[in-house]
């Protein structure tokens, strides 16, 4: 099992959410895995206390969960929550985008554009990861654009979430490649300086990544 010495930099709950929250997303924490706080403590060798707080920090951001028991288990995805976390994501970066589309500036585009430059290199590679990472900041920047921060903070709330589903949802056949094609459907139509086609290219290209999403959780080939 990864793991980083612990810095004194940063305080020292934070360095173990960031951890933790790696493992869960690279899969060493497995879906429906039970933690331990006395074992975590033990792993870091460090107090309760810190592990405490990343744990309840972690649950909060949805990658861990309490039950009634206070027993502590990664999150499992279930259709029904891919579904509605994607709805959310739908409604949300697609009003962004609209708002890119209208606000970008040239330079803003520009970089837009460097983002999809550097998916197409990882995608040369076979790096997933760094597949994903682009992906990520692809997002981002089209939320950034947007102004709103009001928006943001609620896309934001689903972060660790949504970047845990695109690690699951690179995988599959010619997903690299899938995602490039509607990043620049995207990048058009925000470039043509277009809100309409630009929501449409997002909402078509988040349903896709759902719909394959979803068969590799489920096994199913279509959404119901």
């Amino acid at each position: 099992m990864s793991q980083k010495p612990l810095e004194k930099a940063l305080p020292f709950y934070l360095q173990i959410q960031q951890t933790i929250k790696e493992r869960i997303w690279h899969g060493e924490y497995k879906p429906g895995d039970r933690l331990y706080e006395a074992q975590l403590a033990k792993q870091f060798s460090i107090s309760r206390s810190p592990v405490r707080e990343a744990i309840r920090t972690l649950i909060n951001e949805g990658l861990l969960c309490m039950d009634e028991k206070s027993q502590i288990t990664v999150y499992k995805p279930t259709l029904k929550d891919v579904k509605d976390i994607y709805g959310c994501r739908i409604a949300l970066e697609s009003a962004a985008v609209a708002l890119a589309a209208e606000r970008a500036t040239e330079a803003q585009i520009a970089e837009l554009g460097s983002i999809i430059a550097g998916t197409e290199a990882a995608i040369k590679k076979n790096d997933k990861e760094e597949i994903v990472n682009w992906n990520t900041k692809f997002h981002e920047k089209i939320i950034l654009i947007s102004e709103n921060e009001r928006l943001k903070k609620l896309v934001d709330e689903l972060h660790s979430l949504i970047y845990y589903y695109r690690l699951l949802n690179i995988e599959g056949d010619e997903r690299g490649p899938i995602i490039l094609k509607g990043h620049k459907e995207i990048f058009k139509a925000i470039s043509e300086r277009n809100p309409e086609k630009a929501a449409q290219c997002l909402m078509e290209h988040t349903q896709e990544d759902l719909k394959n999403l979803i068969y590799l959780i489920e096994g199913k080939e279509e959404i119901k």
